[in-house]
């Protein structure tokens, strides 16, 4: 029986999104780079700028299941990436430079579309599509329940051996809190969260968030008090927060690296060397020798080593400068050794040992698109890191092995922006935030959602961070709206 076109290929919005996708990375714009030249981008009428958001654009260039652009959308999109070209000099393809050409390609998708939709039902022998399931239970159905028995009844998860099973064990009954509470409603209009740390200071829980407007602040996430008021330092928005014991980290798009003494009312920063050559999106401290040790990461595509002890500075460029602009590090103790975790906006993963200042791997291979986030921590005495993907995918990371390996976690069909690990009774898990709006619970060992997740904010997490509090599991995020929500799960 011969088989027709897949609904994927007959509809026109994958092409389009797939020229949409193919000029921005002719530009070299990363979303949050394209996000934020969007706003700076003159309107064809005269309206008000817009703000592109990077779940919009990530609808709107998606190569499964692409959202056809609202014409101020695709207007801006294209006209950004045009202005952005122009001014750096980039050489466009003819088929991609011409802004008459873009909107009479815009112009046919609609005409395609509306089309589409005047077009007559099928036939009455073409059964119809079944219903749909809830969202929920098709991205359980998209997670292999995996669990296996080695020597003396020894559980391990199908990660570590490799291939993952058809079938796995019932889902165990998942019982925690789900209801987050408000810490902080937005401050202003406009201003995400976009990076939070969590720790104890004074011997209360401490959240530090950095904010679009450059400034640092301090919250107490359980008392949903604010222990400062937002301090600004950065001239830019602040894109990672460290903490490192009572002083705080924070990397900034302006290229600066920050160093906070936390115990000041209010916090008092110290800027660390001269700025970076681009923008820093991540930033993490760890001790090393008996000394605290910071990396950072940016669009300049290095990783840098900084000492806070000689805050006049500049950090130092871990191996050599990256083929592609770096944007997440978490560091780690793993087998004796500390090593840093750097993903980068083409999907890759590099792994140093810092002591040592040498790779361990080479380029690891895994996600397909820009890695935003990437924590490390333990299941059940082995090492671990969980990466959060602009492609969906949430990868997990053997770092036991003489080379680290990956598997996928789980993927959504949307952006994953931030993670963080820790336990929720006794059960180690990974919580993500997406542009989806929603707060996934995973469960590292048995790889597989757990339970339906948290529930409060309306908009993604950009950020999140798990520490326990007097032996409770504490999560706190930075949202897309502002807001900060906390849980005790």
């Amino acid at each position: 029986m011969a088989v027709g076109p897949t609904e994927q290929e007959a509809d026109p919005r994958i092409e389009f999104a797939g020229r949409l996708q193919a000029l921005r990375a002719a530009v070299g714009l990363s979303l949050r780079q394209l996000e934020i030249e969007s706003e700076r981008t003159p309107r064809r009428r005269a309206e008000e700028p817009i703000r592109l958001r990077r779940s919009t654009v990530a609808g709107m260039t998606s190569r499964e299941r692409p959202a056809r652009p609202e014409p101020a959308n695709f207007e801006v999109f294209v006209d950004t990436c045009l202005r952005v070209a122009a001014e750096n000099g980039v050489e466009l393809p003819p088929d991609l430079g011409d802004r008459d050409a873009w909107d009479a390609a815009y112009r046919q998708l609609r005409s395609d579309l509306d089309r589409s939709r005047s077009a007559p039902p099928p036939p009455p022998d073409v059964p119809p599509a079944p219903p749909a399931r809830s969202r929920r239970w098709v991205l359980r159905a998209a997670v292999p329940a995996t669990v296996a028995v080695v020597g003396a009844a020894w559980l391990v998860p199908e990660w570590l051996r490799g291939t993952p099973s058809a079938a796995g064990p019932a889902d165990p009954p998942v019982d925690y809190n789900r209801l987050g509470r408000l810490v902080s409603p937005p401050l202003g209009a406009d201003n995400p969260v976009w990076a939070v740390a969590l720790g104890q200071l004074a011997g209360a829980p401490v959240a530090v968030v950095g904010r679009a407007d450059g400034s640092v602040q301090l919250w107490n996430p359980v008392a949903g008090v604010a222990r400062s008021a937002p301090v600004t330092a950065h001239d830019k928005p602040v894109y990672g927060i460290a903490l490192h014991g009572s002083t705080a980290y924070s990397a900034g798009v302006d290229g600066v690296l920050r160093a906070w003494d936390l115990r000041t009312d209010p916090p008092t920063s110290t800027q660390l060397g001269a700025p970076a050559d681009g923008g820093l999106m991540s930033v993490a401290a760890i001790e090393l020798g008996g000394r605290p040790v910071v990396v950072t990461v940016g669009d300049d595509k290095t990783a840098r080593v900084w000492d806070p002890s000689v805050p006049t500075a500049t950090g130092t460029v871990l191996g050599e400068r990256l083929p592609t602009e770096a944007k997440s590090v978490a560091l780690g103790a793993v087998g004796g050794r500390t090593i840093a975790m750097v993903g980068g906006a083409d999907g890759s993963m590099r792994v140093w040992d810092l002591a040592t200042r040498s790779a361990v791997g080479g380029v690891l291979p895994g996600h397909q698109d820009v890695i935003n986030r990437i924590a490390i921590g333990t299941v059940r005495d082995r090492n671990v890191a969980v990466s959060a993907g602009e492609d969906g995918d949430i990868r997990l990371w053997d770092l036991d092995a003489p080379v680290p390996t990956s598997t996928s976690l789980g993927r959504v069909r949307v952006a994953v922006k931030a993670v963080a690990l820790g336990d929720i009774r006794d059960v180690p898990v990974a919580v993500t935030g997406s542009d989806d709006g929603e707060t996934r619970v995973w469960d590292l060992e048995h790889r597989r959602l757990h339970g339906l997740g948290l529930v409060g904010p309306e908009k993604g997490a950009e950020a999140i961070a798990f520490d326990h509090d007097n032996g409770r599991p504490l999560v706190v995020s930075g949202n897309w709206d502002g807001t900060i929500w906390a849980w005790s799960p």
